[in-house]
């Protein structure tokens, strides 16, 4: 595990350097901080709708009076915070970039002063909670890690009732465009395939405790403790 974490950590800075620089265009997808162009909203309405799924499907799961504990992992500029802070709940937020953690802070001015939600800026394997969630969110964040594995072992010992995760699927033009432009940008990007997928969670013994759902672009998993 200690060599798998060392490569993350190396990687890690290039995704927080990207994701520095792009926090105010990626945080307007969401309606935030820029007004989007004609070309921005066609290609959010044609080609992002994986965004929107994901999005309800964490709001969807998250309704559970049972879930009162949030870990955001790779928070961005807290849009999901912002929305489960509003449904009531606790949530930490973790990021790697500092950009996308300020538009966060802004989003959730009155939250933070009612201490309902955290912020840290760390990768999230560098970071030991001393606390245990009900749920962690980990939604567009395996897009840009090399070996889940290490991420897995971490996440069942920090969340007690269930994990929310989005991998993007391998294939399609769209996905070898996204990889060109990610790479033109110094930024790692890893896809997935269900068998990939299949493999990595028996390999973490989650096999019988998953849920595979097939939305658009991306798969969305919901791991059930």
């Amino acid at each position: 595990m200690n060599n798998n974490k060392t490569y993350s950590v190396s990687e890690t800075k290039d995704v927080e350097t990207f994701f520095h620089g792009y926090a105010a265009d990626f945080d307007s997808i969401y309606g935030h901080t820029k007004k989007r162009s004609v070309w921005d909203k066609f290609l959010d309405k044609y080609f992002r709708r994986s965004m929107r799924l994901r999005y309800d499907l964490v709001m969807k799961f998250t309704a559970d009076k049972k879930i009162q504990t949030i870990l955001d992992v790779g928070c961005g500029g807290g849009v999901y915070c912002e929305a489960l802070l509003s449904a009531g709940k606790t949530v930490t937020g973790l990021d790697i970039a500092d950009g996308m953690l300020k538009l966060a802070k802004q989003k959730t001015k009155k939250f933070i002063e009612q201490g309902k939600v955290k912020y840290i800026h760390s990768g999230y394997l560098e970071y030991d909670f001393k606390e245990k969630f009900d749920t962690a969110a980990l939604v567009g964040f395996f897009d840009y890690i090399k070996e889940p594995l290490d991420v897995f072992i971490k996440l069942e010992k920090e969340t007690s009732k269930e994990l929310l995760m989005s991998f993007p699927k391998s294939g399609g033009f769209l996905g070898w465009q996204r990889k060109v432009r990610y790479k033109m940008r110094n930024c790692p990007l890893y896809y997935y395939s269900k068998s990939d997928l299949e493999l990595l969670f028996a390999k973490v013994g989650w096999q019988n405790k998953v849920e595979i759902i097939n939305i658009d672009r991306d798969f969305f998993v919901r791991v059930v403790f």
